[in-house]
């Protein structure tokens, strides 16, 4: 029992930690680009949302970046089960990605959603790792892949 209150707490604090992470991200990129909704310096190819162009690497690489240089995980939860300040993203009724569509999921990645937490390109990904989370969230949410 010990070690699962340990765990908790230790899952908490790596939570506190991220949340904090973002936030700090979230003010760098509101004090450095004043409205601006892509990282500078990035000119990446357009390349559309398509699910049938989604790969088993696509995902992977989607799940990484969501866990890690994204930190999506600090607000989505490690499972995409949502927290208190961000909701699921596995399957539900969606409320800013309107259905679950993939394309939808890689605008809300790109541009933000006004009004909360979630900001364009958060953490300053680029467009193309935007397109792996994106892939990465779909997949989970149409049960084709696991969080």
């Amino acid at each position: 029992m010990a070690g699962r209150d340990r765990n908790k707490v230790e899952r908490r604090r790596r939570i506190g930690a991220a949340l904090l992470t973002v936030l700090a991200a979230v003010l760098a990129t509101a004090a450095g680009s004043a409205g601006a909704t892509t990282p500078r310096g990035t000119v990446p190819a357009r390349q559309e949302p398509d699910t049938s162009k989604i790969t088993p690497a696509m995902v992977d690489a989607g799940r990484a970046i969501f866990h890690g240089k994204g930190t999506c995980f600090a607000c989505h939860g490690m499972n995409l089960e949502g927290t208190q300040v961000a909701p699921t993203l596995k399957a539900h009724a969606w409320r800013d990605a309107k259905k679950g569509e993939f394309a939808a999921i890689f605008s809300v990645a790109t541009h933000g959603v006004a009004g909360t937490l979630m900001v364009a390109f958060p953490n300053g990904i680029s467009r193309a790792e935007a397109l792996n989370v994106a892939a990465y969230v779909w997949s989970v949410g149409q049960g084709r892949a696991k969080p």
